[in-house]
C-alpha cells in the first residue's frame, strides 16, 4: 500500500506526451472529489473548462487520464482521419472488467481479433437485412404480448406504459440472446438483475479509484 501511495505522490512515469490542458489535480484527494460527481455534473464542468482551456482538456477521473474534445472538426479528424490510431482502447477499469466478462463485448474490447469477431457477429449475425427478416416472427410473438398486456390492464387507472414495453423488450433480446421463448417469471428476474445493476452500479465506483487499495479494503 505505502509502495502505491509513493507511485501516485512521486510518478516515477515519465509522459512522452504532452497532454492537452486541465485542472490541477490534488493527488489521492484530487481523485476521491469524483466519486461525490454525477454524470450531469462533469458535463457542466467540461462546458466550463472548454470555455476557458480550449476544444481539449484532460481530466483526471482515478487513476486514468480521460481527454475530452469538443470541436467536431479535431473529433472527425481523430475519430475518421486518424481512425486506425485512436481505434483501440485502454485497459479497462476494475468494475467494467467484471460488467463486460474482461473485456468482451463489442464497446469495451480492444481493437484486435476479439473486437473484429464481435463486430462481425453484430454486422452479419444480427443487424443484416436477411437476419433481421428472420426474427419476423418473433416480433409477431412480442407485438401480441404488448398488445395484450395493455388490454389486460386497469382502464379505470393510469397504465404504466413504460413497465408494459420493457417487459415486451426483454422477451424480445431475451428469445435473441437464448433461441428460446422464457417463461414470464424466468424474463421478470432477468429483468429484475438488469434493474439493480443499473440502480446499483454507482455504489462500486469506490473501487475504480486507486484499485490497488480499494481492492484490498472492501474485498
Amino acid at each position: 500500500m505505502l509502495k502505491s501511495i509513493f507511485e501516485l505522490l512521486i510518478p516515477t512515469k515519465i509522459p512522452t506526451h504532452k497532454l492537452p490542458p486541465g485542472p490541477p489535480t490534488i493527488p489521492i484527494l484530487g481523485n476521491f472529489l469524483w466519486l461525490r460527481r454525477s454524470g450531469q455534473e462533469i458535463e457542466s464542468i467540461l462546458r466550463d473548462l472548454t470555455t476557458k482551456l480550449g476544444p481539449m482538456v484532460t481530466l483526471r477521473i482515478g487513476s486514468h487520464a480521460a481527454i475530452f474534445v469538443s470541436d467536431r472538426s479535431l473529433a472527425h479528424k481523430a475519430l475518421i482521419h486518424n481512425g486506425a490510431v485512436f481505434a483501440g482502447r485502454p485497459e479497462a477499469l476494475p468494475i467494467t472488467k467484471i460488467e463486460s466478462s474482461n473485456q468482451h463485448t463489442i464497446n469495451t474490447a480492444s481493437y484486435g481479433p476479439t473486437w473484429r469477431v464481435l463486430r462481425r457477429n453484430l454486422t452479419e449475425k444480427i443487424l443484416n437485412p436477411s437476419r433481421v427478416k428472420s426474427y419476423s416472427h418473433a416480433r409477431k410473438w412480442v407485438l401480441e404480448i404488448l398488445l395484450n398486456s395493455l388490454k389486460s390492464s386497469d382502464h379505470l387507472a393510469a397504465i404504466p406504459v413504460m413497465e408494459h414495453f420493457q417487459y415486451a423488450m426483454y422477451s424480445l433480446l431475451v428469445l435473441m440472446c437464448f433461441g428460446d421463448k422464457l417463461e414470464e417469471k424466468q424474463i421478470m428476474e432477468i429483468l429484475s438483475a438488469q434493474r439493480r445493476l443499473l440502480l446499483n452500479i454507482n455504489r462500486f465506483d469506490i473501487l475504480n479509484f486507486f484499485p490497488m487499495v480499494t481492492k484490498i479494503v472492501f474485498r
